[in-house]
């Protein structure tokens, strides 16, 4: 599905935010990638685990996992970074919610 306009609105305006509160996962350079690559992983979330429901937390913690995964290099070695990922992802989660054409395949 292709994220709403209203959606990626929401999402720019959250990542820009994010970068003037200084985050250090945030750079407005590749804030555009890292949204799409987070929109896929959010819509992809039931197909990939198709056993579990999916709670609010676990969708958040999925979308932390693959938005390092997208960004570092090595992701074993984010460390304490992952904290600052999981801040983005719930904070690009509460976006693609915000919509309700956008909340994919969330149950």
């Amino acid at each position: 599905m292709e994220m709403p306009p209203a959606t990626r609105s929401s999402a720019r305006d959250a990542m820009e935010q994010l970068h003037k509160d200084e985050s250090p996962v945030v750079m407005p350079d590749t804030a555009d990638d890292v949204i799409e690559v987070g929109w896929r992983r959010w819509q992809s979330f039931k197909r990939r685990h198709w056993k579990a429901a999916g709670s609010w937390d676990q969708r958040l913690e999925d979308l932390a996992k693959g938005l390092r995964d997208a960004v570092e290099p090595d992701g074993r070695l984010v460390g304490p970074l992952i904290e600052d990922y999981r801040h983005l992802a719930s904070t690009l989660g509460q976006a693609f919610m915000a919509n309700a054409d956008a909340s994919g395949d969330r149950r």
